[in-house]
């Protein structure tokens, strides 16, 4: 994957108010290991929230090794879908997320151990590898 093509739009709360009140920028950084954990050093939030994505797994990593809470949002929940959603950017979607959070209320999904995720891309990687090759093997 080429992560330096892969950028994200994050809010960041000048504040603790998760109401509307509060005031929010946005920036953007490249989803590499590097650059997310220099962000939520940089940051210091109290959490990190993200859409579950292929990135996901070792943004919570990262973020575990730093010790902060992590939630990995269900992008299949009502509040994503097209028909609900008047406005969908980057920056709405990144709000939404750290709005949900704030008040408890955002739909999550269950983040495997690494050792689990590792395990099950190889058991994957070999099916592909079995499949190619039963492939091969008929022409």
């Amino acid at each position: 994957m080429n992560h330096e093509k892969n950028r994200q739009a994050l809010p960041t709360r000048s504040d603790r108010d998760p109401s509307d009140r509060a005031e929010h920028t946005f920036g953007t950084v490249k989803t590499t290991p590097q650059e997310i954990h220099d962000l939520i050093v940089d940051k210091e939030p109290d959490r990190v929230v993200l859409e579950v994505c292929r990135i996901a797994g070792w943004v919570v990593d990262i973020a575990g090794a730093l010790g902060k809470e992590t939630e990995v949002a269900c992008a299949m929940h009502d509040a994503w879908r097209w028909k609900n959603v008047k406005k969908k950017t980057d920056k709405e979607d990144a709000l939404k997320l750290a709005k949900l959070s704030a008040m408890g209320q955002l739909p999550t999904v269950h983040m495997s151990p690494k050792i689990v995720r590792e395990e099950r891309a190889l058991l994957n990687h070999r099916q592909r590898l079995v499949k190619y090759r039963a492939i091969e093997e008929r022409v």
